[in-house]
């Protein structure tokens, strides 16, 4: 009687498609991920709690302790799975920044030797701009043109108040820039030596100018640019380091860009 079942094909067929059945629920059961609470966790969590309670831990708050870990984890695991942190930018420059801080944080400090060497190789980063010194006469609004000759005879002028004064020595082409703007700087450049002109408008009313100095760029020493050379050295080590390690995936990532 068996040796006649072995010997059916739809009984050997049935048999077949059981133990591949049975087969698939054990790796599919065996495959599921165990949110595990070991004892260990459990002493830390309860520890931190305490610490943070001052209190000792009832079997009540062990008990949340555990249902808050477990219940975290299952929604880290299915926001994983949902793809949560592809689509918000906040997370996502959470997770960058945790990267970048994963590869660059055995950055040591460079010696001063170091240091030295990268100041040189980047002398041009580490100059003190031009400067201009001018003195001016400030009107909120358009002024009469008439106060450029008194101006010219040495006549006084009250003019309006200026936070800065009236005299402004040394200030740096980009300050000039900021503060009165672009026309105006290039109109200092442009003007001679201790001859009143204006009115000129600024940013923040009209002026009548009188250039007294002007001083080119010069380098700074290593010493007075130590600082702003640490910083900049971190920076680009930093940067070569994430540079390095994007580079391991060459052939892991392709990159597409579309250029118009």
């Amino acid at each position: 009687m068996i040796k006649k079942l072995f010997q059916d094909p739809l009984f050997l067929f049935v048999v077949f498609g059981a133990l591949v059945f049975s087969l698939y629920a054990y790796l599919d059961q065996s495959g599921n991920n165990p949110v595990e609470l070991n004892d260990n966790n459990r002493q830390l969590f309860t520890e931190q709690f305490e610490l943070l309670t001052g209190r000792q831990a009832t079997r009540a708050d062990i008990a949340k302790i555990e249902n808050d870990y477990i219940q975290e984890e299952i929604l880290y695991r299915e926001a994983l799975e949902a793809g949560i942190h592809l689509g918000n930018p906040e997370i996502r420059g959470t997770l960058v920044g945790e990267m970048r801080y994963q590869i660059t944080s055995v950055f040591t400090e460079p010696t001063e030797e170091k240091l030295v060497q990268y100041y040189l190789q980047n002398i041009q980063r580490y100059v003190i701009e031009p400067t201009i010194s001018f003195q001016h006469v400030f009107f909120k609004q358009a002024p009469n043109k008439s106060v450029l000759s008194q101006l010219a005879n040495n006549e006084q002028v009250e003019g309006d108040e200026f936070w800065r004064g009236r005299v402004l020595p040394d200030y740096g082409i980009s300050m000039i820039r900021g503060m009165f703007g672009k026309p105006f700087l290039e109109r200092l450049q442009a003007e001679p030596f201790n001859t009143w002109f204006g009115p000129q408008q600024s940013m923040l009313g009209w002026h009548f100018v009188k250039v007294i100095s002007t001083h080119s760029a010069s380098p700074l020493t290593f010493e007075q640019a130590k600082m702003q050379v640490q910083n900049d050295y971190s920076v680009d080590a930093i940067e070569t380091s994430v540079d390095t390690f994007i580079g391991q995936f060459d052939d892991k990532y392709q990159i597409i860009r579309h250029v118009k």
